[in-house]
């Protein structure tokens, strides 16, 4: 069963809504196949390194 989730970006910075975005990856990660964890894992990869070299992100 799928769970809404709400979140409103309109008063959010953009490393809020990363670190919201990692957060829910990490929480779906639980409950997926062996097979699906390597595009998440990759997924949360893309959102960390974005976020090292984008410092300036608020």
């Amino acid at each position: 069963m799928e769970q809404e989730i709400k979140f409103d970006m309109s008063e959010k910075t953009n490393r809020e809504i990363l670190r919201f975005q990692l957060e829910q990856l990490a929480e779906v990660s639980k409950d997926c196949l062996t097979e699906e964890l390597s595009k998440i894992t990759s997924s949360m990869i893309e959102i960390v390194s974005y976020l090292e070299n984008n410092q300036s992100v608020q």
